[in-house]
Formats: C-alpha cells, structure tokens, sequence
C-alpha cells in the first residue's frame, strides 16, 4: 500500500514538474524576442527612418524631385509631337519615275532598301559604256564615279537610319527621366553617352565618306589633266609626222 501510495505521488508530481519547466522555457524565448530583439529591431527601424529623412532632404529632396520630373514631362507634352513631325517633313523632289525611284531608296533611311540602290542608280544615271564606245581611260573614270557616288549615298542612308534609332533611344531616355527614381539617374546617364558615342561614330564614318568623295574628285580632275596632256602629246607627234612627210 506504501509503495503503491508513493507511485501515484510520484507519477502525479512529475508531468506537473515538467509543465511548469516547459512554460518556464516558452516565457524565456518571448521575452527575449519582446523585449531584447523587439527592442534592437524598433532602433534599427529609428536609424532607418532617420537615414530615410536625411536622404530625402538632403542627397535626394523630394520637391526638387517632383519638380523636375513635371518639367521634364511639360517638355516632352509641349515639344516631341511637334519635333516628330519636324523630322517627318517630306523633303522628296523628284519628278520622272526613275528618278523617283532613287530618291526612294535614299530618303527611305533603311538599311534592307541599299540592295536596290544598284538598279535604280543605273536605270537614272546610265552604267559604264562599253569598251567600244569609249577609251579605258574614261571609262575606269566613270566606273569609279559611280561607285563613290554610290558608296556614299548608301552611307547616308545608313546613317539615316542611325539617326531614326538615336531618336528613338531619346524619347526613351526622356521618358524615363520624368518618372525616374533617385540613384538611377546615372544608369540614364550611361545609357545617353552609349548613345551618344554612337551618334559620334555614325558622324565619322560620315566625314570619312565625304573625304573620300572629296578625294576622288580631285583624282577626277586631275586623271583629265593627264588625258589632255597625252592627248596634246599625240596631236604634237601627228603633225610633226606630218610636217616630216
């Protein structure tokens, strides 16, 4: 009966024990994440919010902000349609089918139209004659006139189309300009000067066009200057042959 008296106790006393350990522990842990986490956690969201406030009246003040994001929008409202259409204006003249068809090909400021250039250059300016209808000499001549002018006109319309894509990045930039978040500024400024250096390299290869047009002229002008000489030549050496006979 003891014994069995004492078991009961025993079993009675130990689950009690353990329960009242067991809250002991969970009581522990939420205080500590109460009041020693909770508490690091609300100064870290001080100093955050402290930053925040510097920040936005400091480095990035929100007025300013504001204000240059409605100014660059009363821009865009006020002037890119009418720039639009400023660059849309038809400057096409032509009059005659062929020549209508040139014209075509460079104001089209497409790359894919350079393939038709060919054609309708000849079918306007005429190709190199045969080799029975006029000297070699005048016919290198025109046969290198025609490529030059060729090579240069296909460069105006690539570089037409370089044109079309700036504007295009330009409208974006400002776009995005005037809904820009503080600290992405600069990612717009790399993405303008990328376009930037395009627009510069579109514009050498354009100068170097024109130097090589300017070039061939003067090869021109002075390839006639060689044929009259050799042509004043054969004329001496005919009438001498034929004040000798």
């Amino acid at each position: 009966m003891k014994v069995s008296t004492i078991g009961v106790a025993v079993l009675l006393v130990v689950p009690t024990a353990a329960k009242a350990l067991s809250w002991d522990i969970f009581s522990v842990i939420d205080s500590t994440i109460s009041k020693d986490i909770g508490g690091a956690l609300q100064s870290v969201n001080s100093i955050q919010n402290s930053l925040r406030q510097d920040e936005q009246q400091l480095l990035f003040p929100v007025a300013l902000i504001n204000q240059s994001h409605n100014y660059i929008h009363t821009i865009v409202t006020s002037y890119r349609s009418w720039m639009t259409g400023v660059f849309a204006l038809p400057i096409n003249s032509a009059q005659l089918p062929g020549s209508q068809a040139l014209e075509s090909v460079f104001l089209s400021g497409s790359s894919s139209s350079i393939g038709n250039l060919d054609s309708v250059y000849n079918a306007s300016y005429g190709g190199v004659p045969p080799a029975t209808a006029a000297p070699q000499a005048h016919r290198h001549m025109m046969d290198m006139d025609d490529a030059l002018a060729k090579d240069s006109l296909a460069q105006s319309v690539a570089a037409d189309q370089v044109s079309g894509n700036l504007l295009q990045i330009a409208n974006h930039i400002e776009s995005e300009a005037s809904t820009t978040a503080p600290g992405t500024a600069d990612i717009l400024s790399a993405t303008a000067r990328a376009a930037e250096l395009e627009g510069l390299a579109s514009q050498h290869k354009l100068l170097a066009a024109m130097l090589r047009e300017e070039a061939a002229n003067l090869a021109h002008h002075n390839g006639v200057l060689k044929q009259s000489v050799g042509q004043a030549q054969q004329l001496n050496n005919n009438l001498q042959g034929t004040l000798g006979q």
